[in-house]
């Protein structure tokens, strides 16, 4: 049985016609959400844009009402291969890949919260080799794209960006940190271990086994790197480092 949420809430919610299973988005689409659901946020938005009802800041979410979970996304962190799975066991997702969306925080108190995350290094590289090396995701002009195939160099054009602000900076190289609730996550799964942690979360929602494997695995990810470039990558996703517990590279440990 969820947690009731508390009665001020309830009614606050029942007077306006907000319930959980409002928020979708548009069918056929991933992320559009429907004009009810827009409508919805702004109720609970309240009077210049302050309220205690919606998350502080925004997340990139999946969601079922059925199950009763939120993912939150976290770009080249297996998002395929879990969205696949969705898609090849029927489950319903409500909201299918909203972005950048403050949630429900009553609403969904009693809903399962999960996420994965990956060693900063190994996902920066992932990000670089797919959107930089494979094509020009990031749309640079050929001077620039061509000078970008050294990832030193598209790491000091990243160190450019806020990486905590979803607003102008790319969901590929923004903090993982940033695109978890990590005040509200029930579990956060790592790609180092996927398989299992994947299973225990489908096991928890009472979920199909998901198979061995999973897919859009950047290739050679596990290429070394020099140190300086290992060093410079801790530099710029040191909070990614710190907070989620990946060792930080042998010359800058202390």
């Amino acid at each position: 049985m969820l947690p009731r949420m508390d009665e001020a809430a309830e009614r606050f919610l029942r007077e306006r016609g907000v319930s959980a299973e409002v928020f979708r988005t548009e069918p056929g689409t991933r992320g559009r959400l429907t004009e009810e659901t827009r409508a919805a946020l702004r109720t609970l938005e309240g009077p210049g844009g302050r309220s205690g009802r919606l998350s502080p800041l925004t997340y990139n979410l999946t969601v079922s009402h059925r199950h009763h979970f939120v993912w939150f996304r976290v770009a080249k962190v297996a998002t395929r291969t879990v969205l696949t799975y969705y898609l090849q066991h029927d489950v319903p997702l409500d909201l299918v890949a909203a972005r950048r969306i403050r949630y429900p925080t009553a609403l969904w108190a009693g809903y399962y919260k999960f996420s994965f995350v990956r060693h900063p290094q190994a996902r920066f590289l992932s990000a670089w080799r797919d959107k930089v090396v494979d094509q020009n995701y990031f749309d640079f002009d050929e001077p620039t794209l061509a000078a970008m195939q050294d990832p030193s160099a598209f790491l000091a054009w990243t160190a450019g960006h806020d990486l905590d602000d979803l607003g102008p900076t790319d969901q590929h190289l923004a903090h993982q940190t940033r695109l978890v609730d990590l005040s509200q996550v029930d579990y956060l799964g790592r790609l180092e271990t996927f398989e299992a942690d994947f299973a225990a979360i489908c096991a928890r929602l009472d979920l199909p086994a998901p198979a061995a494997g999973h897919q859009n695995q950047t290739r050679g990810g596990a290429r070394p790197i020099d140190a300086r470039l290992a060093g410079a990558i801790h530099e710029v996703y040191r909070k990614d480092f710190q907070v989620l517990g990946y060792p930080a590279p042998e010359r800058d440990r202390s």
